[in-house]
């Protein structure tokens, strides 16, 4: 496992510094509507499906940058099942935590942990593969 992450540390990088940029969109996204009013179940998928597409995009330009470019929409629809999967990972995760450990913030933490994982492997292997 070390050896794997050496050899990708570069693109693990990537990984996590889109993440935290889709993140900050998600939630400004989410923030801005909310504020004008738009019910907060809408709001946060707005914001979700922006932070998605950001995601996407940048795994397919920066991270995952000598992928094929060919099978795009086939590959926007296996990233939205994998992270559909990371989601559901995560939210079993939280719940056990909280469930075993009675601390919703390291629940959290080692669920979305986990999920990053998912994402992670999910596009590398199965969508952006070179």
């Amino acid at each position: 496992m070390l050896l794997f992450i050496k050899n990708n540390k570069y693109q693990i990088i990537k990984f996590f510094i889109t993440g935290l940029l889709s993140s900050f969109l998600n939630f400004i996204v989410y923030l801005i509507l909310y504020k004008l009013g738009i019910n907060i179940n809408l709001a946060s998928f707005a914001g979700y499906c922006i932070g998605l597409i950001n995601s996407f995009l940048f795994s397919k330009i920066w991270i995952f940058e000598k992928s094929n470019l060919k099978r795009i929409n086939r590959n926007f629809i296996f990233f939205i099942l994998i992270y559909l999967i990371g989601a559901i990972e995560m939210i079993i995760i939280i719940n056990l935590g909280i469930f075993f450990l009675g601390n919703y913030k390291i629940a959290w933490l080692i669920g979305a942990s986990i999920a990053a994982i998912n994402n992670y492997l999910g596009s590398k292997f199965l969508i952006f593969e070179k």
